[in-house]
Parts: C-alpha cells; sequence; structure tokens
C-alpha cells in the first residue's frame, strides 16, 4: 500500500510505501504486478518505507523496492526490529548507491 502525502511549504512531497509482513520478511505488496505492486516514486518525490516488525528482507524484495525508490529524492526505512530495519536499509543503500 502507498499513500501520497501533500506538499507541505519548502518539502518535496513524500509517498509512503508500507510492506507486509509475512512469517517475519517483509514482502511485496502483490508481487504479480509491476515493481511488485510497488508505484515508482516520482522523480523528486522524498519516500518513507514501513516495514513494521520484519526481522528480514528478501534480495528480490530489497531490489525490487529499489527500482520503485530509483527516482526518489531521498528515502527513510521505518521499522520496530532493529535487526530487520539494518538489513533493509544495508540493502537498499547497496542497490540506490546512497
Amino acid at each position: 500500500m502507498h499513500r501520497t502525502h501533500p506538499r507541505q511549504p519548502l518539502a518535496p512531497p513524500t509517498m509512503t510505501y508500507c510492506l507486509p509482513v509475512w512469517h517475519g520478511w517483509a514482502v511485496l505488496p502483490t508481487p504479480t504486478r509491476e515493481y511488485g505492486g510497488l508505484t515508482p516514486t516520482p522523480r523528486g518525490f522524498r519516500a518513507r518505507v514501513f516495514i513494521g516488525d520484519a526481522r528480514d528482507i528478501h534480495d528480490h524484495t530489497a531490489r525490487e523496492l529499489a527500482a520503485a525508490l530509483a527516482h526518489c529524492s531521498d528515502y527513510r526505512v521505518h521499522g520496530t526490529d532493529p535487526h530487520g530495519l539494518a538489513t533493509a536499509v544495508g540493502l537498499l543503500a547497496a542497490l540506490l548507491g546512497r
């Protein structure tokens, strides 16, 4: 699921991605659609990614998420499990080169 937030003064618009958790893994919302069911972030938008209490993220999921975030100006990953958060942040940083 994703949402677009209205623009704040001097801040770029933000898209929010909420990844479901399945048996401790962050997964794509609808794996049969393009980008795994994630709408690509338009150029210049910021992105917020919520992975909930996921303890890990699969490489395929991270690649699909990185493809959706390819044109965002900035992204933040939020989660409650420190290991899962570190894994997701590390994989996305390596895939996006940021």
